[in-house]
């Protein structure tokens, strides 16, 4: 697939829905329908059990999303389907076990345990847990879109610790990443990064570069205003391109 994230190191892994290969039931799907079909081999109406949030994923459909809501052959979806077709087999969802393992080494369509995927456009919780995959004493944090039940990962029970939004799919098929968008704190953190960017360390404005922008327009209008334009017109300012390091850098500031 060309449209999706990457698979994610902290994602918890996906497992193939029925627990071996080509074994039911099947889906199908529509172009830009958010309907998700559940069917057998002949199209017959079959059942599934996916939770809100549940990651729905087969490559051959081209199908990466998460589950709003539904039960039993019929589930709406967050995103739209990118073709039509059915029934297809082998699909793969959040893993509807208690285990919580990232990372996975799996390939799809082979094997049932792969790597978790970032879905565009999704909510994503954040889990933590006392105790790693193997039950050893540990800070485990994974992410899943599984939604949390009473504050708990509704099959591991882990403590869900916060959430974020990943990027819609991008209109250039071919990138593969895109950035999360941040809770409402760190994105006035941005903002504020981006208006104090480029400004000396010992400075005390915190709009730097509208402050700047503000004096180039005060320079040039009073040189256009100035009698018959003579003498020398401003200098030329600074041209500076900041990136988003520079801008986090400068929201982090004091």
């Amino acid at each position: 697939m060309t449209y999706i994230l990457n698979s994610a190191k902290t994602m918890r892994n996906l497992r193939l829905y029925a627990g071996a290969l080509n074994q039911g039931p099947y889906i199908g799907t529509t172009q830009d329908s958010r309907v998700l079909q559940i069917m057998d081999a002949n199209q017959n109406p079959s059942v599934a059990d996916l939770k809100p949030g549940a990651t729905v994923y087969h490559d051959g459909l081209g199908l990466l999303a998460t589950i709003q809501g539904g039960a039993g052959s019929q589930y709406v979806m967050d995103q739209p389907a990118p073709s039509t077709a059915s029934p297809y087999q082998n699909w793969y969802s959040s893993d509807h076990t208690t285990t919580k393992g990232r990372n996975s080494s799996g390939v799809q369509g082979s094997d049932v345990v792969i790597a978790g995927m970032l879905v565009p456009d999704s909510v994503n919780y954040i889990y933590v847990s006392p105790l790693d995959d193997a039950g050893n004493p540990d800070y485990y944090v994974y992410v899943d879109t599984l939604q949390p039940e009473r504050g708990v990962h509704p099959y591991t029970r882990d403590i869900s610790i916060g959430s974020f939004k990943t990027v819609p799919r991008t209109l250039d098929l071919f990138k593969r990443t895109g950035r999360v968008i941040p809770d409402f704190a760190t994105r006035v953190r941005y903002l504020e990064g981006v208006l104090r960017a480029g400004r000396s360390a010992g400075s005390s404005v915190q709009d730097d570069r509208i402050a700047k922008l503000i004096t180039r327009l005060v320079n040039f209008e009073t040189w256009a205003n100035g009698p018959g334009h003579f003498g020398s017109p401003p200098a030329v300012g600074s041209s500076t391109v900041y990136v988003e390091d520079d801008f986090v850098q400068a929201g982090d500031q004091a």
